[in-house]
């Protein structure tokens, strides 16, 4: 059980990181991108890395 503690914090602790990150880089893109762009980019690539994480397909309603 403590292991499993250990490591859902872990992944908290990369989360926190990551999404702290990427504040600065939007600070950053926004001198050479339009922010509808970088938020259509973020999108993508957070769907990527979900589809990665999970990889199963979308049932249709």
């Amino acid at each position: 059980m403590g292991n499993r503690k250990s490591a859902e914090h872990l992944m908290a602790l990369f989360t926190i990181i990551i999404w702290g990150t990427t504040f600065i880089s939007t600070k950053v893109l926004l001198t050479d991108f339009k922010p509808v762009e970088i938020l259509f980019f973020r999108f993508i690539m957070g769907f990527a890395a979900l589809f990665l994480a999970y990889p199963h397909r979308m049932n249709e309603f």
